[in-house]
């Protein structure tokens, strides 16, 4: 498995560390969410347009295509978000808040 964070798990608080993670599981789900809809709502919209194509007017055609398109953008909105949130978090601790790394002589 690849990691997702630029440092190691140690070098940072483990409050950090577990709302990068509850990040990270939530735009997961979020993925799987938006490919669900997108394949069901999909789905809806060709039968939506194959039937409303020939018995509705041009506006009325668009508008029941673009209902069916709403709740899989949203979710792709929503998974964009969350993935900028992400990354900024992630960006802001590796820059700013890392501890230092142990000096230790030797004489």
């Amino acid at each position: 498995m690849h990691p997702f964070t630029p440092f190691s798990a140690s070098d940072i608080d483990e409050d950090e560390l577990n709302a990068i993670a509850a990040d990270y599981i939530a735009l997961e789900r979020l993925r799987i969410f938006r490919r669900l809809l997108v394949k069901r709502f999909g789905i809806l919209t060709v039968i939506a347009a194959a039937v409303s194509l020939s018995s509705l007017s041009r506006p009325a055609f668009w508008f029941n295509v673009s209902l069916c398109l709403t709740p899989p953008v949203w979710a792709w909105v929503l998974e964009a978000r969350r993935e900028r949130r992400l990354a900024e978090r992630i960006n802001r601790l590796s820059r700013h808040s890392l501890r230092p790394e142990k000096v230790v002589k030797s004489s």
